[in-house]
């Protein structure tokens, strides 16, 4: 059993990598979330960077902002991957280079308001989310 905890809007990427490091376990890892240190405003692409060679898991979000406090959640809501702020592109890029071949888990916590609507547009930035993810991913392939 692998432990990845995710770096989830507590801890900077410094301060989780200091963890796994310090440990040093092959049963320790990171559940990497491609946006939620922009939430307390580091650089996601310096993040991964960091992370991605000890990814185990991944949730992988694009977010944007809106109007409001950038230090409140609702700041940073999740848009379809591809239309948010998180090269995406180049994280996948970046785990592939860290030999990174787990699951890529689609997460959208807090959809935003342009998309999030009774008839059915969370399923559709879902189904634009995931189109995007496999675009990207033959693109790294290659």
């Amino acid at each position: 059993v692998v432990l990845a905890i995710e770096n989830h809007i507590d801890l900077l990427a410094d301060e989780l990598l200091e963890l796994v490091t310090t440990i040093d376990s092959p049963f320790l890892g990171v559940c990497l979330d491609t946006a939620n240190n922009l939430r307390m405003f580091e650089d996601p692409l310096e993040v991964a960077r960091k992370l991605a060679p000890y990814a185990r898991a991944t949730h992988v979000k694009d977010i944007t902002t809106q109007r409001g406090n950038p230090r409140e959640f609702a700041f940073w809501p999740s848009v379809p991957i591809g239309e948010g702020l998180i090269d995406i592109g180049a994280v996948f890029e970046l785990l592939r280079a860290s030999n990174y071949s787990g699951l890529l888990a689609l997460e959208i916590d807090y959809l935003h308001p342009a998309w999030h609507r009774a008839d059915g547009d969370d399923e559709k930035a879902i189904g634009a989310s995931l189109a995007a993810m496999r675009g990207l991913i033959a693109a790294t392939a290659a």
